[in-house]
């Protein structure tokens, strides 16, 4: 990569070994993935003075100027141990070593936008990481850059041909029935105080959700040519603006960090939202024409897991205006914290290739979140179905079979062994296959449904149960 950015092969191999001294050592210091998910340990608000304290061999002033922002003040840092590791690295290199290193992160960067021999070599970097046998058909990268840079232009045609009638009310009734059914189990739970249940319903009662699309589109204001580099770039700059012009304004709770076309949803624990894209809201994770049963069991899930986030071994540090505060009574705390740690050991004991099993520490949040999903979407099926005048049985299915085989449809994928490698290692949810088992074996209706014997591996003796 840095023979095509213009060094001659010594020194380019020279270079190389430079940038991974560097990442190698910048590693070092670095909080592992498992660290950074305590957020007590990520809020550092330290200030300008504290910054420039912390690593007084760079250039602050010089930083913020080029930032545009020579007047900030409030700054936190997710890890002073870090800030306190790259001023210790910083003369043990010389500035020829870090220009090396900062050349190829603006390569590596800047390489899906350049000519087809800057693709093609950073493909192989991706090769050899996943797996993947051939790049991706050139329209998607065309569409997915498009949707990088202009998504929520890009997002209005597409609202309007794929989310029309009645998408938009009907997944705010499935929302809404979800929430019921979270309010009605906090009630039931015997491990809870009055005084947190009261915080804990509180917390419900603030949360907001957004769905499909934001109530107000963003205007992009940069000019978009015929140079695809240029026109990266040009977005970029202005997505740096866009979020820097939020500084020292109320925090917008309508604002969006995803584009609309997205399959995928989020809860932000600060703003104490959920969101769910119209991307998200498309078969087979909801259709409007399919029945209640199928569409909790996929969409319902989804609605279930980001809205049980908020009480996630993470999100639950956060209290209902979301700001980081313990709004939990100690005994109760404790008995929570030991709660998630059994599933943090069951999902320890999963094994995605011989030899190589998921992180329970990583994965917690999301496997709290996908059984406390699952649990809540049933509950609001069961809620919406109770008065049915008959039930439908479909292929031979009952409707709680039908939830079911729903809820593991949304999570069929196929992975190479590469892939699977990387993500046990990198990503805090866990491989597809256990996202399945694990919600499953851990609810008692799914046994019942299917008629799994005591003592097997989809009925144990012993469950884990947060919410």
């Amino acid at each position: 990569m840095l023979e095509l950015g213009g060094m001659r092969g010594y020194a380019a191999k020279a270079a190389a070994k430079d940038v991974l001294k560097i990442e190698t050592a910048l590693a070092a210091v670095s909080k592992t993935k498992v660290e950074r998910r305590d957020p007590r340990k990520l809020y550092n608000k330290v200030d300008r003075e504290g910054v420039e304290k912390a690593v007084p061999r760079f250039d602050w002033k010089s930083y913020f100027t080029a930032l545009g922002t020579p007047d900030l003040k409030d700054i936190s840092v997710t890890s002073k141990e870090f800030f306190a590791g790259v001023n210790d690295l910083l003369p043990k290199f010389k500035p020829a070593q870090w220009k090396n290193y900062l050349t190829w992160q603006v390569l590596h960067s800047m390489a899906p936008t350049l000519g087809k021999a800057f693709v093609d070599e950073n493909f192989k970097l991706q090769k050899l990481l996943t797996g993947q046998e051939e790049i991706e058909a050139r329209w998607k990268r065309c569409v997915a850059a498009t949707d990088d840079a202009l998504g929520e232009a890009l997002a209005q045609p597409f609202v309007a041909e794929h989310f029309g009638g009645d998408s938009k009310s009907a997944a705010e009734s499935y929302v809404h029935a979800i929430a019921a059914a979270f309010d009605k189990e906090v009630d039931t739970l015997d491990w809870m105080d009055p005084t947190t249940r009261k915080r804990a319903k509180a917390k419900l009662e603030a949360m907001a959700y957004l769905i499909g699309y934001p109530s107000k589109w963003k205007k992009y204001d940069f000019s978009v040519g015929k140079d695809f580099g240029a026109n990266v770039l040009a977005a970029e700059e202005w997505k740096l603006k866009d979020d820097l012009s939020q500084l020292g304004k109320p925090v917008d709770r309508e604002r969006w960090e995803m584009s609309p076309p997205t399959v995928n949803a989020y809860y932000h624990p600060n703003k104490n939202h959920m969101v769910f894209p119209a991307g998200i809201l498309q078969p087979p994770f909801y259709d409007v024409k399919a029945g209640v049963a199928v569409n909790l069991g996929a969409m319902g899930m989804v609605v279930g897991h980001e809205l049980t986030h908020g009480f996630d071994d993470e999100g639950s540090q956060f209290d209902k205006d979301g700001n980081l505060k313990n709004w939990w009574e100690p005994p109760v705390e404790k008995t929570f914290k030991g709660k998630t740690s059994c599933v943090a050991d069951q999902y320890s004991s999963y094994e995605v290739l011989p030899g190589v099993k998921i992180n329970g520490k990583l994965t917690l949040g999301e496997n709290i979140a996908d059984m406390g999903g699952l649990k809540l979407a049933f509950a609001a099926y069961r809620s919406l179905r109770q008065d049915a005048p008959e039930k439908v049985e479909a292929d031979g299915f009952s409707e709680d079979q039908q939830f079911f085989i729903s809820n593991g449809q949304i999570w069929c994928a196929k992975y190479r062994e590469e892939a699977a490698r990387m993500q046990v290692v990198n990503d805090p949810h866990s491989a597809p296959r256990f996202r399945v088992n694990g919600p499953l074996s851990n609810l008692p209706e799914f046994a019942a449904a299917f008629e799994c014997k005591s003592g097997t591996p989809m009925n144990p003796e012993n469950r884990c149960s947060v919410w």
